[in-house]
Parts: C-alpha cells; structure tokens; sequence
C-alpha cells in the first residue's frame, strides 16, 4: 500500500454492523431482538465523530461491539476494521492488545470505572504495564500523563485514592489512563454527563485537543447536543439501531434532513429560550428559608466550608433555581432544608418550622410537607421492591391510609406523572431511565407536599426524555402549586423552568434575582463565566461562545 493511500485510509472503518439478541423482544427495537441494524461510518484521524440518539438507540453497543464488549447473548455481524486490521471475529489476545492499546476508552462514570481500593496512578501504571515490556520509567510516565491532561498537582493526584477526587479531576485521570498507550482511536462514552458546565467545558477543551494536537481519532457517544456542536467534526444519528442521517455537525445541526434528528434537535433546552410564563403573582408566603445558613465539616484538622452564610428564601407556587459548579455547596443547601445535615450557624426553617431547634416530632412532622427527587432514580429506588411498594412507603409512614387506599393512590400518582396504573407491579431495573424519574417524582409527590426539592432531576437522561420530565415537572408545579428548589447544573433547565435564580459559589451566594435578568444581563464576572459555558446546539454559535469562556477566563 502506498503512502499516500495509507493516509487516506480511516482510522476505523465499520460496515453494515448488525447486533441481534436471540430469542429478545424488546419493544423498543423491532421485536426480533435486532439492536443494531446495517451501521457503517469511517472514523478518521483527527477528527470527532459523535454517536448521537435516544436511550436505547444502539451508541454504546455500536461503540463497544469494535472492543469485542458485546455480551456473550447477542450476535454480531459485518465487518470493523482498525487501520486495515479486521476486529470482528479476531482472537482475544489481538482484542486484549487493542482495549487500552490501539484504542482507548473513556467511560461515562469515572467513579465506577476506577477500582476504589487502588490508588489512582497505580491504576494507570497497571495500564501502562498491560502493553509494554519492562517496568522502568512508568511512573514518570503516570506523572507525565496527569500532568498533559491538565492536573497541576500530578504527584497528589496519582496518590489519591478514587474517592479523594472531584468528578472533573477523577475523568482527567481517566482520560490519562485512555491515552497512555498513545492509542490511535479513542472512544468517549457520555464523558461529561455528570460534570458541571465549567469542568465540561475543560473536558471538552482537553478532548479537542487530542485530536488536533496528537491526530487522535475520536468517537463520542453523548445525547447532549451541545456537546456535539462544541466538539464534534461528524454527526451520524442512530434511530432504534439504524442510521437515519450522517454528515457534517453543520449540516446535521443546523440544516437536519430527516425527522428524528429536528425531534431530538427540538427538545434541547437552551439558556436562551424564553424562562416560564410570569403570572404577575408575588412571591406569596415563604415555605422554605435558609438564613444565614452555615454547614462546615472537619477533614484533616480543617474546617472547611460547604456552606458560607446563605440566605435562600422560596415562596409558595414559585421555583427557584440554584445554581454553581460541583463543591459549590448547592445539594448541601437542599440537604439542610430537609434537616439531612446539621448546620454550624444560621436557620433553617420549612412551613414555619426551625429544623436546628424544633423537636424530633415536629421535624418528623415537616418531613412528610417536603418531596425530594435524587439525581439518579437507579439509586435511589430499591431494586427489591415493586414500583408500587416505593411510591406507597411514604405514606405507609406518615398516614393512617388502608392498603386499598394505598393502593389507589399509587395509581393515582401513576396517572398524573403519565405512566400506566400496571407499572406499580414492576421492579426498576424493568423501566427506562426516563420511566424511574418519573416513578420518583410520583413517590416525591405521595403526602402532596409543600415544598419540592429536585436535586440534578434530569442530568442522566437523554434529551427528548429530559424534555418530558421537564413539561412533567412544569405541569404539576403548576397544578399543585408547590413551592420547589431546584438544584441543577444545567442552566438552560433552570431557564426552562425557575421563576428566580441563585447562584453559589464555594458556599456562598454571589448573585440572585429574577432568571431573565440574572440569565441575560449576569451582574457577577462567575456567573457570566458559567454562561459562557453552557454549550449550545449552533455549532456556528458555540465557536462564538467558545472564544467569549476564553477571554472571561483570561480576564478572570
């Protein structure tokens, strides 16, 4: 093969890739148990090219099917070369060579991903060690590697344990692990799902500069289309394990041909778009108050704080937004509204009553007004129990209801979050992502409460099912007229949906009024700098925004 011809050739090449599940019906694909059907892209070097879909589109499969990481059951057809060298059907020692050789990987939950009981860079010396003989010089090379990807305290960092990062450092570290073995592929799974807008945008600025920098060719799975108009050269969407549209990210994002892709394009939140419709109502009677609120913890001799003197007031039928980067200290606020940390200074009252000095009763008692809803519904509904058995528990706690009123008003709640009566004899792992979150805003809603706390609701689910967890939430809040925090951050779902917006910054409030005068005419340098992060689907528009956090960061 010449040269030249070599060069022309893509890094990864896929042809009519079909994944089948023998004997599956899954009703969201074709009922044959066909998840993937006919895919084919080039993948070149230097370039990104993203996997775009909805939940159960077939991205991941697709990506992991070029590793060999198919589960034993499904049945893969059709041919994945690497630089020439077919991978479909080779032995496990040419697969063991590629995963973290040729080809690395970067997955969605670093947290999960590293081993909790080894130190970060001995995890990346045992990668480095996986592909290359002998043993010298390998940690200067884990502090090298650290140190590239933007971690300034290399020699701390490959001490720590997993635990002892942030979300931001711990998907660098994992980044430095992909790239160790200087792969000529990298594949990125949802690889700033979890982050904040500012860590995202440094990821993402990382991510760009492998492949432009090194010539890494780059496969990204996301469902954030922001993400994909920040980073990506190509855009090939995938519909129920076909491919419905392929080119280039302005061609797929601002002039889409097909459908589906204006559907999902359609339902990305934007921080631009118009705030919900102001009624002209006050703020009414204050349901929850934070005043002067103080949390500290001790680590190490130390008392740092996690939070600093906020002053946080939500008025009945209004949603305020709160807003900050990961360690701002935003879910200790929600926490401390439900008593779940005790604070060092400061009041905290919900309905009148003072969660620091009331009695055990009467902080029981406010309990059951406040609804709180967790960022990860997996977690938080026990895999054990029926759908039902979940929604119903608060109210087996808190009234006196019969087991047959229970059970009504299970089916009840089924029925205003838009989800069929029957599902209250399922068991979570039988739903969809999208399906918990709204088993767990029914369950948050069982005592119909006063005030409710929705910590990070929609940051794991993909757009078009965040969109409708979003008009869910929107709905009821309006229906019911309970007051709601509502912990993000995600900006352009604070825009979407609170009435007033807060702004934390290391345990302390720098900027709050209005969402449309603090989302368009921020007062504080931070709260522009996490503007100017917030990515969105313009490819054209981001390039613009991208240079405004370059500059606010030079400034800063």
């Amino acid at each position: 093969m010449t040269e030249a011809a070599s060069a022309d050739l893509p890094v990864l090449a896929v042809r009519d890739l079909t994944i089948t599940f023998s004997g599956a019906q899954d009703e969201a694909q074709d009922g044959a148990g066909r998840v993937v059907d006919s895919v084919g892209f080039d993948l070149r070097a230097g370039r990104v090219l993203a996997l775009v879909g909805e939940s159960g589109s077939g991205k991941s499969l697709t990506a992991m099917s070029v590793l060999g990481l198919v589960p034993a059951a499904a049945t893969v057809t059709g041919a994945i070369r690497l630089q020439g060298d077919e991978l479909l059907g080779a032995d496990a020692a040419t697969l063991r060579a590629v995963r973290g050789g040729r080809v690395g990987t970067v997955f969605q939950e670093p947290m999960s991903a590293f081993d909790p009981v080894y130190r970060v860079g001995d995890q990346i010396a045992e990668a480095i060690r996986a592909h290359r003989a002998g043993r010298s010089g390998i940690r200067n090379r884990v502090l090298d590697l650290l140190a590239a990807v933007g971690l300034a305290d290399p020699e701390r960092i490959a001490a720590s344990f997993p635990h002892q990062l942030s979300g931001g450092q711990l998907q660098r570290a994992m980044i430095a692990m992909a790239i160790s073995n200087d792969p000529v592929a990298l594949i990125a799974d949802e690889p700033t799902t979890a982050l904040d807008v500012t860590v995202q945008a440094g990821i993402l600025d990382l991510l760009r500069s492998l492949a432009h920098d090194r010539g890494t060719a780059i496969l990204l799975i996301t469902h954030d289309m922001g993400v994909v108009a920040d980073l990506a050269d190509d855009v090939l969407v995938l519909q129920r394990g076909r491919v419905v549209e392929t080119g280039t990210v302005r061609q797929v994002l601002l002039a889409p041909a097909q459908p589906y892709t204006r559907e999902l394009l359609a339902s990305v939140p934007s921080v631009d778009a118009a705030g919900p419709e102001q009624t002209g109502a006050g703020e009414g009677e204050p349901v929850a108050v934070l005043r002067g609120a103080a949390v500290t913890y001790r680590r190490r001799g130390r008392r740092p704080a996690a939070l600093d003197g906020v002053d946080l007031r939500i008025g009945a039928g209004r949603v305020v937004g709160l807003v900050g980067e990961s360690g701002s200290g935003k879910s200790t606020a929600g926490r401390a509204l439900v008593g779940l940390v005790p604070l060092s200074g400061g009041d905290a009252s919900v309905t009148g009553v003072d969660l620091r000095r009331g009695g055990h009763r009467a902080r029981r008692a406010v309990r059951a007004r406040i609804g709180y809803v967790f960022q990860d519904p997996a977690s938080s509904l026990n895999p054990r129990t029926t759908i039902g058995w979940s929604i119903a528990e608060p109210l087996q706690l808190h009234t006196a209801q019969t087991p047959e009123q229970r059970r009504a008003r299970v089916e009840e709640l089924l029925e205003a979050v838009r989800l069929p009566a029957a599902f209250a004899d399922r068991y979570p792992h039988e739903l969809s992502g999208g399906q918990r979150q709204r088993v767990a805003i029914a369950r948050a809603l069982a005592l119909d409460p006063e005030l409710l706390i929705a910590d990070e609701p929609t940051s794991a689910l993909d757009v078009s099912v965040q969109a409708a967890v979003l008009d869910l939430l929107a709905d009821l809040q309006r229906r019911r007229g309970f007051a709601c925090l509502l912990i993000s951050h995600d900006l352009a779902v604070v825009r979407r949906l609170a009435d007033t917006v807060v702004v934390l910054r290391d345990g302390r409030v720098v900027e709050q009024g209005p969402t449309d005068r603090v989302l368009t005419e921020p007062a504080d340098p931070y709260t522009r700098r996490l503007l100017a992060a917030v990515p969105v689907a313009d490819p054209e528009a981001q390039a613009v925004r991208r240079e405004q956090r370059r500059l606010l960061g030079a400034g800063a």
